[in-house]
């Protein structure tokens, strides 16, 4: 085999590299994913009462149902928050995958157990008028990106390892 064809050889076995990356950045993302969804799942305040959302019929917007008198439409038991988030993968996100609270197809009935809904996690994060911001989630991604970006790069080292193993490259 003369140098040409040997580097021609080289070149065709490296031109496949980047599709080994293409086809596993998903996956490999979520990987890190998990550790920072466990790391938010942990952080997640807890209460230690179960919280109803109510439904009332109203003539305006801006009228409430008197204390006591408005539909029960979900109950939240305690962790819901913490449950409900999980690695999301969207079908046009084809590289990337998103941490944050599942929501659910029907937000109605009993949260507890698997069943979860974390709707009202930004007004947990952010707050809102009448209760103050507890950034659980923003702080415990900065606690823990620097593992999840080691994780991501210890798996691309390890495909690329691979690659060089299966397709004999020295």
């Amino acid at each position: 085999m003369t140098i040409e064809q040997e580097i021609n050889e080289a070149i065709k076995k490296l031109q496949k590299l980047p599709g080994v990356f293409i086809q596993n950045r998903q996956r490999v993302a979520a990987l890190g994913g998990a550790y920072a969804s466990a790391a938010a799942e942990a952080a997640a305040p807890k209460s230690s009462k179960v919280h109803k959302r109510y439904s009332t019929a109203k003539v305006t917007k801006r009228i409430r149902a008197p204390k006591g008198l408005g539909n029960v439409v979900a109950t939240y038991s305690p962790g819901n928050l913490g449950r409900s988030i999980n690695v999301l993968k969207f079908n046009r996100a084809k590289s990337k995958v998103f941490v944050g609270a599942k929501l659910a197809r029907r937000a109605t009935g009993s949260f507890s157990g698997r069943r979860t809904d974390g709707y009202y996690m930004a007004w947990v994060e952010q707050g809102t008028k009448n209760s103050r911001a507890n950034m659980f989630f923003r702080a415990s991604w900065e606690r823990s990106k620097g593992r999840v970006y080691a994780i991501m790069a210890n798996e691309f080292t390890r495909l690329g390892k691979q690659f060089e193993q299966q397709n004999a490259i020295k």
